[in-house]
């Protein structure tokens, strides 16, 4: 922070000269201002660590890490701001305060990224690793299991499944992990209680990725009730004004993208014309949206003209798992320039619409069929609480590869711990897995 306000300092009282716009006389001289960055950069280290900016064990994903720093960063900046206008020193240039918030995000952020490396090339020689024991059983282990043994940060000591829990604090005194990690989808709440206080006995950390109860525990408020303490279990986070600012932003961005992108819409449109006249350019279907309302989701049209008649022939070869969506591959439905829009995802730009008319959001769960829904499990229904979307939380996770199951559980993580900053990141990823032609349905 020293360094960006220094660089502000100079570039105000010093470079500009060069344009020949004279330095201020009412600032700090370079004596005084040193003091001052000093005192300002203690500051805002006491702030960003008040935030856990600076915790050593912390396993944030990069652009979370950056969301953070730039609200714990502005946040300080601007309370510094507050606290310099309300003192009695010599009036200070916007233009420097202005610079220096600039550039110290830049620098924090530069110093993230470097970090990042230093760590990266000391777990690879096996220095500041955390040794794991992991425990549970099922779908929820194995892929726990994966994602600790392609992490350099991990070194996986150890593992139990849930029949040999008894031997527990056995492995604890022998392998004497920093942490234990629990991955099961099937967890008791007593064996949880007594396996996380066997862990602390012998100093080690205890985490647990969540089942079902775990992803509702993520979405709780407290209140009261008169003299009773009230704990709600909320479904999902976008209500009140999280529904209200989630509609806002899709509503203007909407709008924005197809004014934006109407020429390459025209364009599409008029191709389609042209390969099959006879046949429409929107392919209109039905989809459950939220409170399982209908609705007739809006695309560019990918298949022949009576594609929905010949598809009953075909879910024999149905190649997508759990038995509810359908998947083919070689879909011999699909005509060439549809299947040119579908790798490239254009076909769905007509969803804009359906977000205009407020059936849909930008981000969300898949839309699914009818008749899907009418296959799910009373537990899947939950998703049909929030509107869907053109993209979400499953599609930049495996997309038309993810089993119904899976896609399900990435629905709802997404519900329960949605917030607009995930929007944004999902939107980014999105655009990522497009460019890459990953998974296309």
């Amino acid at each position: 922070m020293s360094l960006a306000l220094l660089l502000a300092y100079f570039l105000r009282m010093k470079w500009f000269l060069v344009l020949g716009i004279s330095a201020p006389t009412t600032l700090y001289s370079l004596d005084a201002f040193w003091g001052f960055a000093f005192k300002a950069t203690v500051f805002l280290l006491i702030v960003l660590g008040v935030n856990g900016r600076y915790k050593i064990d912390q396993d944030e994903k990069k652009w979370d890490e950056i969301y953070q720093l730039f609200w714990s960063f502005s946040a300080g900046f601007a309370l510094l701001v507050v606290l310099f206008f309300f003192s009695k020193f010599i009036f200070f240039s916007r233009f420097i305060f202005g610079t220096a918030w600039v550039l110290g995000l830049i620098f924090l952020v530069i110093g993230r990224v470097v970090l990042r490396k230093i760590r990266s090339r000391l777990y690879a020689k096996n220095i500041g690793r955390e040794k794991v024991l992991l425990l549970g059983s099922g779908k929820l282990l194995e892929k726990c299991l994966e994602y600790l043994q392609q992490n350099p940060k991990y070194e996986l000591v150890g593992q139990l499944d849930t029949k040999h829990f008894p031997n527990f604090e056995t492995k604890l005194k022998e392998l004497q992990p920093d942490q234990v990690l629990l991955a099961t989808e099937k967890s008791q709440s007593q064996l949880t209680h007594d396996l996380i206080r066997t862990a602390h006995r012998h100093h080690a950390k205890f985490r647990y990725i969540p089942d079902e109860l775990g992803l509702d525990l993520a979405s709780v408020d407290t209140s009261t009730m008169g003299p009773f303490p009230i704990i709600n279990l909320r479904s999902h986070k976008v209500e009140g004004w999280g529904y209200a600012s989630k509609s806002f932003f899709d509503y203007i961005f909407a709008s924005l993208l197809l004014l934006g992108l109407s020429p390459v819409l025209g364009f599409i449109a008029w191709r389609l014309k042209k390969e099959t006249p006879q046949a429409p350019v929107f392919y209109r279907s039905d989809r459950v949206g939220r409170r399982g309302q209908v609705f007739q989701c809006i695309k560019f049209r990918t298949m022949i003209p009576d594609a929905d008649k010949q598809k009953q022939k075909l879910l024999k070869k149905n190649e997508r798992k759990g038995g509810v969506l359908f998947k083919m591959k070689n879909d011999p439905r699909i005509t060439k320039f549809g299947k040119f829009l579908r790798e490239w995802s254009l076909d769905e730009l007509p969803n804009l619409i359906n977000v205009l008319k407020g059936e849909m959001s930008l981000i969300g769960p898949r839309p699914h069929l009818p008749e899907e829904v009418k296959k799910y499990r009373p537990e899947d229904l939950q998703i049909l609480t929030i509107k869907p979307g053109l993209t979400g939380f499953a599609q930049i996770n495996g997309r038309s590869e993810l089993e119904f199951e899976e896609e399900m559980r990435y629905e709802l993580f997404y519900m329960k711990n949605w917030t607009l900053w995930l929007d944004v990141i999902i939107f980014f990823k999105t655009l990522k897995v497009v460019l890459k032609k990953e998974n296309v349905s």
